[in-house]
């Protein structure tokens, strides 16, 4: 079976995302027979409040403050993008347009090079890792800022303090190498020495002009006949692919993809088994493919996955 429940990775994310449960609630203990019954306390007579008009409510009298009206609330210009739908957005590498640095182009601009993973922003100079970290976003900023700590490479513990401007296949970045000011803009004063690099993202091949990331409802055939759905998310993570399966909130397996034209190539784990799996991307998207276990005998079971519906 490709898949089970109870699996450890399941286990160790439950655990990572849970939280404390709320202590329990103790019923009080139940009256005594003998408990003498509880007296109501005596009536007291009704006495007449002092009440200030000037600040009883409702209350209109000359001299009284009027009550300020509600400020009307402020429109807003639209709803500020998801961190995780631009970090989609962002991922992968990305071709060096231009390159400056103090309003300087970078004499080797040609050999450098952006790549986004997950939440990991890696510089690249001729080919090596340059710097690399985790980046944090803020796409409601204006312009949107990004954080990255520098945790391999050159000027190790620094955070480049920058913005960037995402608009279809280009990317903008300005930061501030030293990590002291973040930038106001993407058109600096030389004379701060910050970096403006600019990045365009080529044309998928025709092969490729279908989006495969999304979630989708995986109907999976067993060998031995026995049909299992659960449900699929596929993002991208950098050059390739993330695909989880779930059932009934619980982690299957992960799995990582390549994809190559029309075709999507998956190593696959879960607490006891591994295995491949290949897709022919349809549209729709659907991918049709099969799959068979790391070391098993080689018997296969057949997998589509279809844009993702509700199981009941």
């Amino acid at each position: 079976m490709r898949w089970c429940t109870g699996l450890a990775l399941g286990a160790v994310l439950v655990a990572a995302a849970g939280r404390a449960d709320d202590p329990p609630k103790k019923d009080p203990p139940p009256a005594g027979k003998d408990d003498p019954p509880k007296k109501d306390p005596p009536a007291k007579a009704d006495e007449p409040k002092k009440v200030d008009p000037k600040k009883a409510p409702g209350v209109d009298t000359p001299g009284s403050p009027k009550p300020k009206p509600a400020d009307p609330p402020k429109a807003r210009k639209g709803l500020s993008p998801d961190p995780r739908d631009v970090f989609q957005r962002l991922q992968g590498t990305w071709p060096v347009v231009a390159w400056e640095e103090g309003g300087e182009a970078a004499p080797d601009a040609d050999k450098r090079g952006v790549f986004f993973g997950g939440n990991v922003l890696i510089l690249r100079r001729g080919g090596k890792t340059h710097q690399a970290g985790p980046v944090l976003i803020d796409p409601s900023a204006d312009p949107p800022t990004f954080d990255a700590v520098v945790r391999e490479g050159a000027d190790r513990g620094t955070t480049l303090l920058g913005v960037y401007k995402l608009d279809g296949p280009d990317l903008t970045l300005c930061y501030d190498p030293k990590g002291k000011t973040r930038p106001a803009g993407f058109d600096p004063d030389p004379a701060d020495g910050f970096a403006v690099v600019k990045l365009r993202k080529p044309k998928p091949p025709a092969d490729e002009a279908v989006e495969i990331a999304g979630r989708y409802t995986s109907e999976l055939v067993e060998a031995t006949g026995k049909t299992v759905t659960t449900e699929a998310v596929v993002e991208r993570r950098g050059d390739g692919y993330l695909v989880t399966y779930t059932l009934d909130g619980k982690l299957l397996f992960v799995g990582t993809a390549l994809r190559r034209g029309d075709t999507l190539s998956m190593c696959w784990v879960s607490s006891g088994q591994a295995g491949v799996s290949q897709y022919r991307i349809e549209k729709g998207p659907k991918l049709v493919g099969e799959y068979t276990t790391l070391a098993g005998i080689g018997v296969t079971g057949s997998e589509v996955l279809k844009p993702w519906r509700r199981v009941d």
